[in-house]
């Protein structure tokens, strides 16, 4: 009796010294909790540092996500590592579609090197909150004809026998960026996480192991795309007979047999529409099972006049554009002709513009509306849109609420052949902007385009009628790649990508690689390394690259590292912000495929990545000339200071210079260059490059009057240049 009183008394003083004490619940009963409640789970981790700071934890019942976030215990993410079993105590948050327990109040690390839970086989179609991070399995899923390897963060697609897709997704600095991508089909392992829509999350490509089954090893491609059909080419591993199914929504259902039992098929559709887009699916048939591909949308050639207006807001060099006029170029002209192809609508106009404070350019919008054209707008959420405000009288929705909605395009009356347009390029509906900012807008008059614009817009919408549906609207990497991307318009083809869902960088690396005698590029910013390294390959290989950046101090900006590879790139530090996005390949080559890049997509990870970008690209050469001749007249503002002297020409720029200074000699010599002050001392001294462009880095100089001397077997030469 006495010793039951003692240790009655010992666990009234425990209560007393711990009144606060968290006892471990299951997983399972803490997912039921309410968001804001303190919860303790134990669970073993089954990720490390490859997937950041957050650790991904699971027990018998199910599995959690722990975020070291604002207001943690310090030292989780350092002492935290996989195969760990843990306690933690915080915060339970659902984080865009993820639960997750943050902040963390306390943690300890119970024991090391435990083993790890055996993951759950599943299919895609399968996948729900009920296996929510914990490790999962798949088996004979493929990536399909895609790069051949991991290049950069990002959501990256699988399919699986049954046609169902997934993502998975790299965050920037993940250990298998610059891995190979499987080119057969896989096990997949990954841990199931959320960010709007599910993603996996593979940790290493030990999560990738070889499966044995029949697969795509080519999805269905379009070529041969013509007013009533189009061709229609796939691979698979192993002979098969083959249904294709057709129709004009994601789930077709028109069933087309094809004969032959191979690995190389293909089929001419003929008698469909033009101007419409149709989904192909392909089941394939192979020893008693079957496998369907995804859903894929291609694009009828359009009966529209293919049309395209090209205008800039500043002037250009016609000495260099083949005869060729744009059809503005000044910032009344553009202002013009968008209010114009507003007031033209009949029957639609949906806009998705990142910022806006013309009130004329709304005035039309709400004119069109009281008129009785449906009116549907997307502009920014974190963005200044002053004209939006006080609200106008046709619908907008916000987004995107964990980038930036960048998006600069409207489509006009898509359901009308003859006066179906779309609007792109770089400029956004500001004074700044149209006035000021360096930029390009086209105007498409063709329907094929417009109604995949439209797709792309009505899921940023969240629905096909007149008002929005925020519980549905899809933003960033919540997107899914459901337009087509190649069309026919007035004669020559184009590409059409949206971000971040279409793994748009590739497309334009391999337009820039295309360049056979040319490559021109004019970026607002510009950090992705692979298009870096792409204009670098290009340049060693012996094809003339020049650009001009206006960023040239983001993070990671490719800037310097372009200039210390020989590329002549030129920082545009003059008035107004530059701010295209674009490129040029082979203007001048017909025998080439002269061809123009530009969008709203900066050459930048998040335009990669998370924020909603599209892009065009036009294989078109009167296009290629007029943006090599915007181009030129750029490159013939910058301040450069040239010396002849006996035919070798000694070029400095820019003058004045701030950091860099770009020394060009040409021919190239072998010879020594001298930074001097105004008293003839020389500060520093360098060699010539071998190609003839040294950049020198002059940013530790005073701001003030100075000169560099070039010594070569050609003679002394001094040019004066000014530090600002």
């Amino acid at each position: 009796m006495v010793f039951n009183r003692l240790i009655v008394a010992f666990v009234l003083v425990l209560a007393t010294i711990h009144p606060t004490r968290f006892f471990a619940q299951s997983i399972a009963d803490a997912r039921l909790q309410a968001e804001g409640a303190t919860v303790t789970v134990r669970g073993i981790v089954t990720n490390g540092p490859e997937l950041g700071k957050i650790r991904y934890l699971q027990d018998g019942t199910a599995g959690i996500a722990a975020y070291p976030g604002t207001g943690s215990m310090s030292g989780f993410e350092d002492a935290v590592t996989l195969g760990d079993s843990i306690e933690v105590t915080g915060t339970l948050v659902d984080y865009y579609g993820l639960l997750e327990i943050t902040p963390i109040s306390s943690f300890s690390v119970i024991s090391k090197n435990n083993p790890l839970p055996a993951p759950k086989l599943l299919s895609f179609s399968s996948l729900s909150e009920e296996f929510e991070s914990q490790l999962v399995e798949f088996d004979c899923v493929s990536f399909g004809d895609v790069s051949p390897m991991f290049s950069n963060s990002g959501a990256y697609t699988l399919t699986d026998p049954n046609g169902a897709s997934a993502k998975i997704y790299l965050r920037s600095g993940h250990p298998m960026i610059g891995d190979d991508i499987p080119s057969e089909p896989i096990r997949l392992r990954a841990i199931l996480s959320d960010f709007f829509d599910f993603q996996l999350l593979p940790r290493t490509l030990a999560d990738f192991t070889q499966a044995a089954c029949f697969y795509f090893t080519e999805k269905p491609k379009q070529s041969d795309i013509d007013y009533q059909g189009f061709k229609v080419d796939w691979k698979t591993s192993v002979p098969t007979d083959c249904v294709l199914r057709l129709g004009t929504t994601p789930n077709p259902d028109q069933l087309v047999p094809i004969t032959g039992y191979t690995t190389d098929h293909s089929l001419v559709l003929t008698n469909l529409q033009p101007g419409t887009i149709y989904w192909v699916q392909i089941e394939a048939m192979h020893d008693g099972q079957s496998m369907l591909s995804e859903p894929i949308p291609f694009a009828t050639r359009s009966l529209s006049s293919g049309e395209i207006k090209t205008y800039f807001n500043h002037d250009i060099d016609f000495t260099v554009a083949n005869g060729n006029v744009p059809n503005g170029e000044t910032s009344q002209a553009v202002l013009l002709e968008t209010i114009a192809r507003i007031d033209s609508a009949q029957q639609t106009l949906d806009v998705a513009v990142y910022n806006n404070n013309r009130d004329d350019i709304v005035a039309a919008l709400e004119a069109a509306h009281a008129r009785g054209v449906r009116v549907r707008y997307v502009a920014a959420l974190d963005a200044s849109n002053a004209a939006l405000d006080p609200t106008p009288n046709f619908p907008v929705i916000f987004g995107n609420s964990t980038a930036i909605m960048h998006n600069k395009f409207m489509v006009v009356d898509a359901d009308i052949p003859d006066k179906a347009w779309v609007m792109g390029g770089s400029m956004n509906w500001t004074n700044q902007n149209i006035n000021s900012d360096y930029n390009n807008t086209l105007f498409i008059q063709d329907q094929s385009l417009a109604r995949a614009y439209e797709i792309e817009f009505e899921e940023m919408w969240g629905s096909e009628g007149p008002l929005p549906n925020a519980q549905i609207a899809r933003f960033g990497s919540a997107k899914l790649n459901n337009t087509p991307h190649s069309f026919i318009v007035g004669g020559y083809p184009l590409e059409l990508y949206f971000s971040p869902s279409d793994q748009t960088t590739s497309h334009i690396e391999t337009a820039l690689r295309s360049a056979q005698s040319e490559a021109l590029f004019a970026t607002f910013s510009f950090t992705k390394n692979e298009l870096g390294n792409a204009l670098v390959d290009i340049h060693d290989g012996g094809v003339p690259v020049r650009g001009i950046m206006e960023n040239i101090s983001d993070v990671g900006a490719e800037y310097n590292h372009l200039l210390s590879n020989g590329v002549d790139v030129r920082h545009h530090n003059l008035s107004g912000e530059f701010h295209h996005k674009y490129a040029v390949m082979d203007a001048y080559d017909l025998s080439s495929d002269p061809t123009v890049v530009t969008g709203s997509h900066n050459w930048s990870v998040s335009a990669e990545t998370i924020n909603d970008e599209n892009t065009l690209i036009l294989h078109d050469p009167v296009l290629a000339a007029l943006f090599k001749a915007e181009f030129e007249q750029r490159w013939g503002e910058f301040p450069v200071t040239t010396i002849n002297i006996e035919n070798q020409y000694f070029t400095i720029y820019p003058n004045p210079a701030s950091n860099l200074l770009s020394l060009q000699h040409s021919p190239a010599v072998d010879g020594m260059i001298f930074m001097e002050n105004t008293l003839g001392q020389v500060l520093f001294s360098a060699k010539q490059a071998v190609d003839g462009t040294t950049n020198l880095d002059i940013s530790r100089l005073a701001p003030g009057q100075y000169f560099v001397t070039l010594v070569s077997p050609h003679g002394v030469v001094s040019v004066p240049f000014q530090k600002i």
